[in-house]
């Protein structure tokens, strides 16, 4: 009996100083879970500058600040850059720009990211395609002009020509218009040749993280447990605290403890107990799925997979609801080619049926971030994992920037690529993610185009992203260095341990109150 009364007063002081230790953490991953799940919700907020830890303030164009660049004209000397921070103009070859944004372009810090510009000499067609939706640019007014969709605002995330039309491209759907001045989109979702048999361990456990397993209602009952964890957070600290502010302030002057204080500390105690173990089954599914999210432990789960008949989720009717990440024409085969988190889809509009394609080049697990036919026969293919050219006759993979081998690794290059641009004489140059401009080397280019100090000095991030990187604990890589990867991991262990020791402590009160145990 002693023996398992001393199993009780150690798992009682387990969960006492280690959830007092990481009330912080799980405070914030609460808070910011919730708002994280309805983005819409704060879509138009940002965070300023002096907010946001230096090591993601915009340097030399990085952190998608340019994505790629285009040339409009025949005058060499002009050009327009476009990014996450929107899209710029120069008449010198990069060497200043200034802000083109004008009309419906978007404002807010994440709506106005730019995910790609089209243009086409053929019809002086140049379009945007933001987070916000898709811009025509007016040349005689010099402003943009918001292009309606099927959907209203959706991202669009690639914008590519098949022979006479264009086609908007979002994470779920197509949009075709015919290519000229007056455009004017359908919406299409091809069908799939074969049905997705498996589902990766990795959606799995972020579908279960953050209940979209179930759909938006599933959100809402998550939602609701993350705001009792962050109860729980706020009444063990109380229940702590108590004790300490008895003694300080009634105890040595000897006063009598008010009536209303009494009430909110039994209501504090009684409560975090009671919904702490009403919450604890979902409690433990959140905090055990989200330490896989991140490295290292995510590579215990990146290539797990389970079959989609055992998966108990809400299926849409759209095959490539938010799973499409790029696109580019394919013009010696005429067929559509789609990047997806599932793998390499190919299709024609006509048929409107896309197959399966195995590929031979290394896209990183983030998606592609270049995908163009550079001319007919030739791609290139670029990601977190480095930039390819694929030769299609051939079915060759040709190297274009050193990535890590084999490409069987799940490690990101020592370059990672978010876009590639060639100037008008030939010379290519590496949008990266950390290093910004840089050679086919990797190496820092800090004088072919000039960030302007616009972007330094009024940077803003997205209040979505700004929680995003909150929430996987990257934003802590300024003050903890390369151990920030171990944020999240370790919180996750520490806070299994301390919902494994709640429920404990819980029932063996319980039993013991209802004269099951007589050891206390």
């Amino acid at each position: 009996m002693k023996k398992e009364s001393r199993l009780y007063k150690t798992s009682r002081w387990i969960h006492k100083y280690t959830g007092l230790l990481l009330l912080l953490f799980f405070g914030w991953m609460s808070i910011s879970g919730v708002l994280l799940n309805h983005p819409k919700l704060i879509v138009n907020a940002s965070v300023p500058q002096w907010l946001v830890p230096k090591h993601y303030h915009p340097d030399n164009w990085n952190r998608r600040a340019m994505k790629g660049i285009v040339y409009p004209g025949i005058n060499r000397d002009t050009l327009i850059a476009y990014g996450y921070q929107g899209i710029y103009h120069s008449t010198d070859r990069g060497r200043s720009f200034s802000p083109l944004m004008d009309g419906d372009f978007p404002t807010a810090a994440r709506k106005k990211r730019t995910n790609h510009l089209f243009f086409d000499r053929e019809f002086q067609l140049l379009l945007s395609a933001t987070n916000d939706g898709l811009l025509q640019f007016d040349s005689d007014q010099s402003t943009w002009e918001k292009v309606q969709l099927p959907d209203n605002n959706v991202p669009v995330i690639k914008l590519i020509r098949v022979e006479d039309r264009v086609v908007a491209v979002s994470k779920s759907s197509l949009y075709v218009s015919p290519l000229g001045s007056n455009l004017h989109f359908e919406k299409r979702i091809p069908q799939r040749s074969t049905e997705e048999e498996y589902i990766s361990m990795i959606r799995v456990f972020l579908e279960l993280h953050d209940g979209s397993i179930w759909g938006f209602p599933g959100k809402l009952v998550w939602d609701a447990i993350a705001i009792i964890m962050l109860f729980l957070c706020v009444s063990a600290f109380y229940v702590w605290y108590y004790p300490k502010k008895w003694k300080w302030r009634y105890k040595k002057k000897k006063r009598s403890t008010p009536l209303v204080e009494k009430k909110n500390r039994n209501f504090f105690f009684s409560y975090h107990n009671t919904l702490g173990w009403y919450a604890s089954a979902i409690l433990v599914v959140i905090v055990f799925t989200g330490t896989f999210l991140r490295p290292p432990l995510m590579l215990m789960i990146a290539d797990g997979k389970i079959f989609k008949k055992y998966y108990p989720a809400i299926h849409d009717s759209n095959p490539w609801k938010y799973k499409i990440r790029n696109a580019l024409y394919d013009s010696v085969n005429r067929k559509i080619v789609i990047d997806c988190t599932d793998g390499i889809w190919s299709g024609s509009l006509m048929e409107n049926t896309f197959e399966k394609e195995d590929m031979p080049f290394r896209i990183f697990a983030m998606g592609a971030t270049v995908f163009d036919e550079e001319r007919p026969g030739t791609w290139l293919v670029g990601s977190f994992g480095g930039l390819e050219r694929f030769i299609q006759e051939r079915n060759e993979v040709i190297s274009v920037l050193e990535s890590n081998e084999p490409a069987r690794t799940n490690r990101p290059a020592r370059t990672m690529v978010n876009g590639y641009i060639v100037a008008p004489d030939g010379t290519e140059y590496i949008s990266s993610h950390y290093k910004g401009v840089c050679d086919t080397q990797g190496n820092r280019v800090t004088d072919a185009f000039i960030m302007p100090e616009e972007i330094k000095k009024h940077y803003r991030m997205p209040l979505w992203n700004f929680l995003f990187e909150l929430h996987n604990g990257r934003i802590f890589k300024g003050v903890l260095g390369k151990f920030y990867i171990l944020v999240i991991p370790v919180g996750g262990i520490f806070g299994m341990l301390i919902l494994i020791t709640g429920i404990f402590d819980y029932w063996y009160l319980k039993l013991s109150r209802n004269g099951v145990r007589k050891d206390l």
